[in-house]
């Protein structure tokens, strides 16, 4: 997963939140209308730079995501409305019909699982990149040995689903072993791939070819294979 920063609430969801506060009841997620929802969205793709906050596929437009809250609202109530405890993540309003009625991955599998520090690492945390460890096949694990909450995140989200990894994995050939990259190029593209294009936009699974990027470099250099 990439680091999302997470800015101030969206100015709607401010104000919307001033207008209901003399009437307490209405205070919850459900009660906010389209024009809330949507600016929610279209702040946190920004932020995100266009990629799902777990899976880091594309997100186009805010038609092609949901809000996703990290703890759920059946788990903490309070936390309904908290923009620090929302995401924009894959799919959108229309899935694949293969998918239907549930997406294999990603924040629909995970539901109304309840998240805590010992079980989840959340995209927003401060280490989550150094939590995770993307290979050349497209697969991810935990970082570190007995880092039990990265594995669990894995599981949870199903982050190791073979069409997640199958993705993942042309993007990195792509990107990476198929492109001929000599070692200061593969380091180059570790280095600009982590930072959003002019548009504000992180290239799809950034993190896993920033890491398979350092690997390669690192592979050319100790068999000095560097042209």
């Amino acid at each position: 997963m990439k680091r999302i920063k997470r800015g101030e609430e969206p100015d709607a969801l401010r104000m919307w939140k001033e207008d209901n506060r003399a009437v307490p009841e209405n205070l919850v997620y459900d009660a906010l209308h389209a024009t809330e929802t949507r600016a929610i969205r279209e702040q946190m793709l920004r932020e995100q730079g266009y990629i799902c906050a777990y899976t880091m596929q594309r997100i186009e437009t805010v038609e092609d995501c949901h809000i996703e809250h990290i703890v759920p609202q059946n788990q903490d109530h309070d936390r309904d409305l908290d923009y620090g405890n929302m995401l924009a993540c894959f799919p959108g309003v229309k899935p694949p019909p293969e998918w239907s009625p549930k997406f294999p991955y990603g924040a629909q599998q995970k539901g109304g699982t309840h998240i805590y520090d010992a079980n989840f690492v959340s995209p927003l945390s401060v280490d989550v990149e150094e939590r995770f460890q993307y290979a050349t096949d497209g697969s991810v694990g935990a970082a570190a040995v007995g880092d039990a909450a990265a594995a669990s995140s894995i599981e949870i989200l199903r982050l190791d689903h073979p069409a997640l990894c199958e993705l993942r994995s042309a993007a990195i050939e792509e990107r990476v072993l198929d492109a001929g990259l000599t070692e200061k190029e593969a380091l180059e593209l570790a280095s600009s791939i982590s930072s959003p294009d002019s548009n504000g936009m992180f290239p799809e699974f950034c993190l896993a070819i920033a890491q398979v990027s350092i690997w390669y470099a690192k592979a050319l250099q100790q068999h000095g294979t560097e042209h």
